[in-house]
């Protein structure tokens, strides 16, 4: 039956869909508050909306209904909107696979993938955070400086240095092997302004958290990428 209505279709001259779908994996908590939508079910049905969108405005829909029915979107369901919209730009690419491990971020491209190699040379040339790896993958080193469009790299922005209005006595400076070592963890401890119950080693080094729709943020990288990507098509 499925062969029978593709067939139907490509007669009446209709773009089939290839049902392939691609796979991405940034690393990114995509679970949605439960404070949120409490219940497991419709947690779930938010899910498979933005997992089954094909295109932007499905998305666009599923956050509507979420708004009438929940009220306003927290961070946890604007990351699920976003890795929606990754895939379908990855989709529309024929990318098999986006994973990420650590800084690096990988796309693996289909045979049939709708990218042409000429302008992917080019821009790749132009690129620095970019390296091609054959045979069809593209890896993004998000440690890179982020480039814009096809120019060449932003230069960072100066940072003024503010002059105390009295000179301050000069701080001790590290040398050798412990010049550029962070503070220790009882050191960072002893620069907080209040003791708080609880208080661990494991808490004054826990990393801040990853905000992937933060400007220059893994959404923000892999994102502006494929849309370049579609422009070179």
């Amino acid at each position: 039956m499925k062969l029978l209505e593709q067939t139907v279709r490509e007669l009446k001259g209709e773009d089939i869909e290839d049902d392939l779908r691609s796979t991405v994996n940034l690393r990114v908590d995509l679970k949605i508050d439960a404070s949120y939508v409490p219940d497991m079910n419709q947690r779930l049905m938010l899910y498979r909306k933005v997992a089954a969108a094909r295109h932007d405005a499905e998305i666009d829909t599923v956050l509507e209904e979420a708004v009438d029915r929940y009220g306003p979107l927290p961070d946890s369901v604007l990351n699920l909107a976003d890795y929606g919209r990754i895939r379908v730009m990855a989709d529309r690419l024929g990318i098999e696979t986006i994973d990420r491990e650590g800084r690096i971020v990988v796309l693996k491209f289909r045979p049939q993938a709708k990218i042409d190699p000429v302008r992917l040379v080019a821009m790749v040339r132009q690129r620095p955070e970019l390296t091609l790896v054959p045979p069809g993958a593209l890896k993004l080193d998000l440690g890179r400086a982020e480039v814009s469009g096809l120019g060449a790299a932003e230069p960072a922005p100066k940072t003024k240095i503010a002059v105390s209005p009295q000179p301050s006595a000069p701080s001790p400076k590290k040398s050798g092997k412990y010049a550029n070592t962070a503070p220790s963890w009882w050191v960072a401890r002893a620069r907080e302004g209040d003791v708080k119950p609880g208080f661990t080693k494991a808490d004054i080094l826990r990393p801040a958290k990853e905000d992937p729709r933060a400007p220059g943020g893994v959404f923000d990288r892999v994102g502006a990428l494929l849309s370049d990507l579609l422009d070179q098509r």
